[in-house]
Order: C-alpha cells, then structure tokens, then sequence
C-alpha cells in the first residue's frame, strides 16, 4: 500500500493535509517574530562609564567590571564567563591579582600561555582582537545573567612598559528547533580594556639609579673630604656600555681662567680614564641588582675656591638609555680672616704659599720658621713622637689627612693647627672654650666651656703621650677642631662676628 494509501486509510485525504500545512503558515506569519537569545560581554573600568572604543588605564590597581548586556528573547546568560589576562612583555610582569566576589586570585608569569585564546563552544580561536596572540592566563568566572555586573578589583605589579590587556569570553545557549545549542560570546573589540602601566612593582626593564654624597657639606681651606658615588641597576634587564664620569667643578683664577677647585688625592676603584678636570669609569654591562661605589678623595687646597660653594657633579649613562642621569653635592670652602683662629687647612696653605712664594701668602717662611722653634720648645709631642725637622715636615702632617690612618695621628694634625695659632698668638692661651665664637660646629657635648686653650694643649699632649684609647683621642680631636674653627669675638660680640664672616660667602656655579 502506498504512503498516500496509508494516510487515506486513517481518514485524513490529502487535501486536508494541504489546508493544515497552510493554516499553520498562515498562523506564523501572523505571530510576532522572537529575536535570538545573544548573550553579550562588555569591558570597562569603574573609572570610565561604558562607551564606544577601548579603555585606557594608567593605575596599577582599579576596577574592571564585566557587563551582560544581552539582547533577544529567551536566556541571555553569559556561563562559564573566563576573564582573559593579556600581557605585552612577559619579562615585565610580576603578578597580577583579581579580587572577584567568590575570592581573589593570583595570576604569575608561570601561568601565561603564549598564543590565541579559544572558545569552548567552537573551539576555534578568538577572531583578530588587538594583542592576540601573545602571553595569556585565563580567570574563571563562572556564569553572568542578563543585565548582570560582575566588579572585578585588579592589582598589577610590574615594570614600566607593560600593558595589560583584558577580555572576557563565555559561553551561550540558545533554542534551534527541539534542540539546545552554543555559541560563542565574547566582548566587541571596543569594550575591551587596556592597562599601561607605568610602574609601582619591581622597576622598570632599564632604570639605572646614581647618587652623590660629599662627607661634609662645609670645608676650611686645605681641609680634605670624601665624594662617595653610588651607581646601581635598579631595572630588571642588563645595562650595557655603562659609563660613569665625575666632572671635577672648576673656579676662576684671578686671570678669569677655569682651574680645578680642589686637587684629588685618592681614587677608588682605579678610572679609565682621567684628566685635570674629568675622571671616567667604564663599567660595562651591570645586571639587574649590580651596583658600584666610586670613592674620590679630594683637598680643597685651592685659593681661588676660598669662600664659594662647590658644586660638583657626576653622571652615568648607557647604552639602552637615551639621556645620563645625574647626581650633584654641594661643599661650601670657608674664608679665612684674620680674626680667625685656623685649622689645619689654613695652616698647611700659609706653610704652602709661603714656601712656594706665592703672592696670596699672608705670613712669611721666616715667620712660619720661627713659629714652627716655638713649638719645639713648648710641646712635649712635637717633634719628637711626630718629627717635624722643618717647614716641609709640618706641611706634611697638615696637608695630607688621608696618610693619618690612625685616631692619634688625626688628633696630631689638629693639635698642631692649634700649636700654631698659640705661638702666632691668633688665640690668648688664657681664652676660655665658651668664650669663642663657634664657626660650623656646635660645642662637643661634653667640653667644659671653663677649660682655657693652654689648658686643653696641656690635656691633649698628656693623653697622646700616654697612649689613650680612641674613644679619648676622638673628643679630644672634637674639641681641637671645634677651636681651630672657631674666633675671637668681635667688637660687636659673637653677633658682629656672624655678619662679618657672611660678608665674605660668594657662589660659583661649574659645568655640569
């Protein structure tokens, strides 16, 4: 029997069939139409309202939400949402922390895959989407309803240059006929978000770092003191051709002519290079975490640097970075004055320029000689703990303070600044310590302001003889300069006395 037969036989013709398929079109048409179900992802910072185009974010930590704006009939649920976690440069990315309402989750280097995100429904990879492919980790969400906002808090840690990049697919469900099927979601090209990150966490790749110290800030004329310069790689990359220069500051002589305003004694470690005015350091590569300390000891034996502040200046510089970096410290050389009572340094320079019959010397060789007898026959330590046959030998031990490598022989340096001004009676031996003017320093704690200069020479020779411990020697070294460096009060007191030494500071600048 034929299938028309069959039908025939259950007393339906086939004209009625005909009229049912119609009315049941007809019907269709006249309902109206249901839109898809199409769940839909968008991306934007809590910052920044939901708009048109990327978004920016400059702060290492903020607010990413995830939105279903889902469109159509039926269910528009976004399940099993995955947060996409794109980096540009894996060697600059520390970590990544995403605080969602279930709990907080770290994301590492070790969790990047490199490559194109794909679906779960289709498992095809995402269609062209900015960064991809690249280094990514995935964040599971899980399910987002229709109208619904998932906040995520994001806290990056890394090196300037990095960008972060975000995402989020899904999967959703759709009716087709008697069946359920998926279909792929993800958030439109432009309603994803882009972090730039400018670094808070580890450094940036290439960040050199350099710092500059002096070991005082104020110097007497002859005295000596220490550069102390610090390089180091603070980046997470090698650094190449790395190259440290220290400009040596210059000041005019009485000509108008650049000259050295300090001579260097000491270089540690060893320069590449050096001339009269520059002292180069090639270091070469430094990886990250590598620093170097350069130690220049210097004397500030110069004239023509008496009474200006010295600025002085050292820069590094590398290969992978376009401008040197720079590091300056300040000394000020204080003016001499006859009212003045005279450190070590002053002394050396009289002994100095008058032997070298220079036409700045104030005093004569015949005068620093006579001198120089006197202390002969009043000190019971000079000159036979420290011989000083004659002027050179006195310049000597006044001169060069980095060859007194002991406490004992520091204090005999100052003690004969103070030998000194005694003899040439720049300070009555009857002054009491608390009646000077103080220069730079405050009084040593513990200096009785009643004990007279011969008192203290008196006191300062004993404990040298006798072979005191360092901590004895020291105050006594303290006290000593706190003298060297002090005055005699003017006619107008101590406050006279201030505004006359101010008259004489200048300033000179040098060439960076």
């Amino acid at each position: 029997m034929s299938e028309t037969d069959g039908i025939h036989g259950r007393g339906i013709g086939a004209r009625t069939i005909i009229a049912t398929i119609a009315l049941a079109l007809v019907v269709a048409a006249a309902a109206p139409q249901t839109a898809e179900a199409t769940a839909r992802l968008w991306l934007y910072p809590d910052s920044d309202d939901p708009q048109a185009g990327g978004h920016i974010v400059t702060e290492p930590a903020f607010t990413l939400n995830i939105e279903n704006r889902g469109t159509g009939g039926g269910d528009n649920t976004a399940t099993e949402t995955v947060l996409l976690v794109a980096v540009n440069d894996p060697t600059l990315f520390t970590d990544a922390t995403i605080t969602l309402p279930g709990g907080a989750v770290t994301v590492d280097p070790g969790m990047l895959v490199n490559g194109v995100p794909s679906f779960d429904c289709s498992d095809a990879t995402i269609p062209p989407h900015g960064i991809y492919p690249t280094d990514f980790a995935e964040v599971q969400i899980g399910d987002i309803g229709e109208g619904e906002i998932v906040s995520a808090g994001i806290v990056v840690n890394g090196s300037e240059g990095l960008q972060v990049h975000f995402d989020a697919i899904a999967v959703g469900y759709r009716q087709a006929g008697p069946n359920v099927r998926c279909y792929d979601v993800i958030n439109p090209s432009g309603h994803d978000v882009t972090q730039i990150f400018e670094g808070t966490g580890g450094g940036a790749c290439e960040e050199l770092f350099i710092d500059k110290s002096a070991s005082a800030t104020g110097v007497a004329l002859g005295d000596a003191l220490d550069y102390t310069i610090v390089v180091e790689n603070r980046g997470t990359c090698d650094l190449t051709e790395v190259v440290l220069v220290e400009d040596i500051p210059t000041v005019p002589d009485p000509q108008g002519q650049p000259v050295p305003a300090f001579t260097v004694s000491v270089i540690d470690p060893a320069p590449t290079n050096q001339t009269p005015t520059v002292i180069e350091w090639n270091l070469g590569t430094m990886a990250p975490g590598d620093s170097i300390t350069a130690t220049v000891s210097v004397v500030f034996d110069q004239p023509d640097a008496e009474g200006l502040s010295v600025d002085n200046t050292a820069c590094v510089a590398s290969f992978e970075l376009p401008d040197p970096l720079c590091s300056s410290a300040t000394v000020e050389v204080g003016v001499s004055d006859d009212d003045d009572i005279g450190g070590p340094g002053f002394w050396c320079n009289q002994l100095r320029f008058a032997r070298e019959g220079r036409p700045n010397a104030m005093l004569s060789t015949p005068e620093l000689e006579a001198w120089l007898t006197a202390i002969f026959d009043q000190s019971a330590v000079f000159p036979e703990t420290w011989p000083l046959l004659g002027l050179g030998d006195a310049e000597t031990l006044l001169c060069r303070p980095n060859s007194a490598n002991l406490v004992a022989d520091r204090l005999a340096r100052h003690l004969l600044a103070l030998w000194f001004n005694v003899v040439a009676e720049r300070v009555p031996t009857d002054t009491m310590l608390g009646g000077l003017c103080p220069g730079d320093q405050e009084p040593p704690q513990g200096m009785d302001p009643d004990m007279t200069i011969a008192e203290l020479v008196a006191a300062v020779e004993a404990d040298l003889l006798a072979g005191s411990g360092d901590d004895v020697l020291e105050f006594w070294m303290e006290v000593v300069d706190y003298v060297n460096n002090a005055s005699i009060p003017g006619p107008g007191g101590c406050d006279g006395e201030a505004v006359r030494r101010a008259g004489h500071r200048r300033h000179a600048g040098h060439r960076p």
